[in-house]
């Protein structure tokens, strides 16, 4: 029904005032880009009234003792989600801040109806 749908108005610009008003810093200071998951969240909390996200995994899993390795991209064997989020956040530049995002989402979980699963994420 379209008395029920979200207005979406959503433009360019509020994806990069979200991440400089998460992390203080613009995208060019902080040497990174947005990731596509950034960009996602961003267009579902505008357009939906809830959020179920399955398969990602938060800020400390990789910190976790015994963390499950899995590869970054499931057709590029080889290359450790964990290591890859590790490289990127810590980059000088052209990396995404995987890890600091994860942080974020949290963040908007506690504001909107994001629930994580597989794994379960508690939000405190």
């Amino acid at each position: 029904m379209l008395s029920q749908t979200k207005s979406f108005t959503c433009t360019a610009s509020n994806f990069h005032l979200a991440n400089l008003r998460e992390s203080d810093m613009s995208r060019v200071q902080s040497g990174s880009y947005l990731s596509t998951g950034w960009f996602t969240f961003i267009l579902a909390m505008d357009a939906c009234y809830g959020i179920h996200v399955y398969g990602m995994i938060n800020d400390t899993y990789c910190k976790t003792e015994g963390y499950r390795k899995v590869p970054y991209h499931y057709y590029e064997q080889g290359r450790d989600e964990c290591d890859e989020y590790f490289l990127h956040e810590h980059a000088p530049y052209g990396g995404h801040r995987f890890i600091t995002e994860k942080k974020v989402f949290a963040k908007w979980a506690k504001k909107h109806r994001i629930i994580f699963t597989h794994p379960n994420w508690t939000v405190s």
